[in-house]
């Protein structure tokens, strides 16, 4: 008699249907891992505006506006070439120039946006626009 060796059939497609469900509920967690990562580098840049902008009103006594779609502001000294995901960058600033709103859009359709104030409030919208259908 031969020994026989390996796996049989019922235990291959068992191991495959554990896989299966594995990955199922394992993929949607990874997106939302990089859907936050994502967001993160974002509100970084967001952060680094907002510091800006305060630095910016200290010295003039009214926030920057004029950086509509620029990846580098000279006025401001934010560089966001070296983001892969956010790399573009507008500002709008209110006409007694007291308020500003930075906004920030990723090539995954995220969007965030910044609102500040003269009393250095600031708050963060994140929305999210991204659909994972394939």
């Amino acid at each position: 008699m031969k020994n026989k060796s390996g796996f049989s059939l019922t235990e291959l497609i068992i191991t495959l249907i554990i896989v299966a469900i594995l990955a199922i509920v394992a993929i949607p967690i990874y997106r939302g891992y990089v859907k936050k990562g994502i967001a993160t580098e974002g509100k970084s840049l967001l952060g680094e505006i907002n510091a800006a902008q305060q630095i910016y009103y200290t010295r003039h006594g009214k926030y920057f506006a004029g950086t509509a779609g620029t990846q580098y502001s000279r006025a401001l000294g934010v560089d966001s070439e070296r983001n892969k995901y956010f790399t573009a960058w507008h500002i709008e600033t209110s006409a007694d120039g007291q308020k500003f709103t930075a906004y920030t859009d990723s090539k995954e359709g995220h969007s965030l946006k910044l609102s500040g104030a003269a009393d250095q409030t600031k708050a963060y919208d994140v929305v999210d626009n991204t659909s994972y259908a394939n």
